[in-house]
């Protein structure tokens, strides 16, 4: 795919060789195929998009490590391959300012670089300490059931600055939540129900106000009081406490979907971004010849499985497919959400015997092409299993 792009790119940059802006934009385009794929963190103000992109990127991750996080960046800004949209409430008009403009036919086609995040998932429920729970299970009903959420490749909630202070969570600060977890509960809880009543001159013992709010600041008041509950319940130290914080934080959640869905398909991604930017250039500075480079660019968007692949991938997970159960487990799996190397995509260990992986691939194309051609079976069904053989036939093409 990479290098069909390269060609249609070296061919615009003839077709526009004696336009400097144009060059320099074809230019940048063959260089970002070789640069780091790039995720932008958008939303509404106070969504909390610097805090989670910081959670992300201090994250020692190697799922994460060749990408770029860009915060909230501006039209005149670099280009993102993929974006994380950030909403506060899963409300319609919300989600539908989520959405991204249409663009060409190409870019509505190809629209699977996108994850939606409820990204203050400790404000649902007031702040309850069940919210987060709460929040997840809103946020995997919208992805199944409402139409505004179908272009999205997940929802995740995720409280972000619980996340971001878990990540980063010092020494003295765990000594002084462990402090206040000594209090008998009785004496603490009127206590810790609001910023307010955590902040009181008249808060019993002899922290300071402003190392309480210093607290509030980093951890939010539902990150007090679940760090409360969590030292008295097991998490007895720093490190402990830090992998819960971010383990209930829905963080590790979300860095699973941006490694499987972007990660695992940046360079697919990366062409995307440089197709749409050819197309766009195309349609603004026609030029004598750029028919025929509009026909290659239908061809490579008609030829490119990749995009099929994560659509159907975020329609089985979402529920919105007849396949369910093993089958479905299979078709992700075949159409790469666990990896796209061949053993990934069979299920085998990453050593496997190649005659052991050709024989799995073949066994897979055999029943899905089966299920495929069953005339018992709904269209969109049997739609589904075709992309699953397109899939496995590439699969079993490596071989050839």
């Amino acid at each position: 795919m990479t290098q069909d792009v390269r060609d249609l790119l070296h061919a615009a940059a003839g077709l526009y060789r004696d336009d400097p802006r144009a060059s320099a934009l074809l230019h940048d385009c063959l260089n970002r195929l070789e640069q780091p794929m790039r995720v932008a963190f958008t939303g509404a103000p106070a969504a909390g998009k610097t805090t989670l992109a910081a959670a992300l990127g201090e994250w020692p991750t190697r799922a994460l490590r060749d990408l770029v996080l860009l915060d909230d960046p501006g039209p005149g800004d670099d280009v993102p391959d993929a974006t994380v949209r950030l909403v506060r409430h899963l409300e319609p008009d919300e989600l539908a300012a989520a959405h991204p403009p249409g663009g060409s036919a190409f870019a509505r086609q190809s629209a699977v670089n996108s994850v939606l995040v409820l990204s203050r998932a400790d404000e649902v429920g007031a702040g309850r300490i069940d919210a987060l729970l709460t929040a997840k299970q809103l946020a995997r009903r919208a992805w199944r059931e409402d139409p505004l959420c179908t272009g999205f490749l997940g929802v995740i909630a995720v409280a972000g600055q619980l996340a971001y202070g878990g990540r980063s969570l010092r020494d003295d600060e765990f000594d002084l939540l462990a402090a206040f977890a000594a209090v008998p509960r009785e004496e603490l809880e009127r206590h810790v129900l609001s910023v307010d009543s955590f902040t009181d001159p008249a808060f019993p013992g002899p922290i300071p106000v402003e190392t309480r709010r210093s607290l509030v600041v980093r951890f939010g008041m539902f990150g007090v009081r679940l760090a409360l509950t969590l030292i008295r319940t097991g998490c007895d130290d720093r490190v402990k406490l830090s992998a819960e914080l971010v383990r209930r934080s829905g963080l590790g959640e979300l860095r699973d979907t941006l490694a499987g869905c972007f990660v695992a398909r940046s360079e697919a991604l990366k062409a995307r971004t440089a197709v749409i930017r050819l197309e766009t250039l195309l349609a603004a500075q026609p030029r004598p010849g750029g028919d025929r480079l509009v026909s290659r660019v239908e061809r490579f968007a008609a030829a490119a499985h990749d995009f099929r692949e994560l659509r159907l991938i975020a329609d089985i997970r979402g529920g919105r497919t007849a396949l369910s159960g093993e089958p479905a487990e299979e078709a992700v799996r075949l159409l790469g959400a666990q990896g796209t190397a061949p053993a990934d995509r069979l299920g085998l260990e990453p050593d496997a015997d190649p005659d052991e992986i050709y024989d799995a691939g073949l066994d897979a194309l055999r029943r899905w092409r089966h299920e495929a051609e069953r005339p018992d079976r709904p269209h969109a069904e049997r739609a589904a299993a075709h992309v699953v053989v397109r899939s496995a036939e590439g699969l079993l093409s490596l071989f050839a």
